[in-house]
């Protein structure tokens, strides 16, 4: 029997994506063979605050033999640590105590393994303050020196963690837990091809949107910055009779209030905030195209979320979306511009029937490739608790 502490605090009630990297994995975990054996029994770790929002998700239909929650006092950020740190310790000896996130927890009984999802503080320092970035530069240096083993979510957080940090495999265990389609999505079924397709004939309404956090390093001003063309192409040709821009998660009011001031003449904006899982596939389902210009990403939930419900992404052209799409998918660049460039994408979409095909073909084939991603992360995970990796 190996017994594993998956240390959930992470998960917050203000969803982001380690909120659903936990939850899908700890799903697949709970549904492996291991598990339904008995051969892997998990203490899991969850915030007082978010244990309830877990429940209803992940736990109310789950397996409970083998599983143990435990709730962690959370009122205080130093409550938390010393609650999390006193609790962990006495729970003993663990095959593996797993953090799914970098997180100031620093002794157990048993191995331990936290998970690095992306260095965009890295690569895009200047976006970031001082203190956030002594705090990563703290934490990672502490797992490269006395964590047992790092996981990574995707090759290019693998080669930052070398880049950045000089962390290798002839130097430290690294272990290879990645990202996938979530089961907000996959549990439904996907969009029919053929209505997807007709979508995009009648060229009268144009629906865009953009999920998550608005701001630079998302390539908020990149976004912005082809709505401003956009809109002064439309004031000299009616190229579509209403364009929409649905914005959905959380958003600041600045980024709110800049938006706003753009005063878009021809753009509609509707902000959604955080939304229910019906509510976005249903955004992403009635929307053309779903935009994501970030800088940088360790992978990119919303790219993957919107391909399940049949949304063609407009992306930045950065690593991941190098390892997750290919090559060969258009990508937009500082060099390539993103004004006119993402337009006549746009345009070519909707006017080129054989063209739009081949890029839900190609789609479709990315999609096979991802949705898999949790469960190779479990496999992966209970592969290193049994020494096997």
């Amino acid at each position: 029997m190996y017994k594993i502490a998956f240390v959930a605090t992470g998960y917050i009630l203000d969803y982001d994506g380690v909120s659903v990297y936990i939850e899908n994995l700890v799903l697949r975990l709970l549904e492996s063979e291991s598990y339904e054996n008995g051969a892997l029994w998990i203490d899991l770790y969850l915030s007082r605050s978010a244990a309830a929002l877990f429940e209803e998700r992940v736990l109310s239909q789950a397996d409970r033999r083998y599983l143990k929650v435990i709730v962690i006092d959370d009122t205080k950020p130093w409550k938390k640590f010393l609650s999390l740190q006193y609790r962990v310790l006495s729970g003993g000896r663990y095959g593996l105590v797993f953090m799914p996130n970098p997180m100031p927890l620093f002794f157990s009984f048993g191995r331990r393994m936290k998970v690095i999802h992306d260095l965009t503080i890295r690569r895009t320092p200047e976006l970031f303050s001082k203190k956030l970035h002594l705090y990563i530069d703290f934490l990672i240096g502490y797992m490269r020196r006395f964590d047992d083993a790092i996981g990574y979510i995707s090759e290019q957080t693998k080669d930052d963690m070398a880049r950045f940090y000089d962390i290798h495999e002839d130097q430290k265990k690294l272990c290879y837990l990645p990202n996938g389609i979530p089961f907000k999505v996959q549990n439904y079924t996907r969009p029919d091809l053929a209505e997807s397709l007709q979508k995009y004939d009648s060229g009268k309404q144009l629906s865009l949107v953009v999920v998550g956090r608005i701001n630079r390093s998302k390539g908020f001003d990149r976004i912005l910055a082809f709505l401003r063309y956009f809109d002064r192409q439309l004031a000299r040709e009616k190229i579509f009779e209403e364009v929409v821009l649905h914005v959905a998660g959380k958003q600041t009011e600045e980024t709110r209030k800049i938006l706003e001031e753009a005063e878009f003449q021809h753009i509609s904006l509707l902000f959604h905030g955080y939304v229910s899982d019906d509510t976005l596939n249903t955004l992403y389902q009635k929307s053309h195209f779903c935009f994501f210009l970030s800088r940088n990403e360790g992978y990119g939930l919303p790219l993957v979320e919107a391909m399940w419900m049949r949304t063609i992404p407009v992306i930045s052209d950065i690593p991941i979306f190098h390892e997750i799409m290919g090559e060969s998918y258009i990508k937009f660049s500082d060099e390539s511009g993103y004004e006119e460039a993402i337009g006549n994408f746009i345009k070519k979409v909707f006017d080129d029937t054989s063209y739009r095909e081949r890029l839900f073909t190609t789609l479709d084939n990315i999609v096979q490739k991802e949705k898999n991603g949790y469960l190779k992360a479990a496999e992966n995970l209970i592969a290193y608790t049994k020494g096997e990796r």
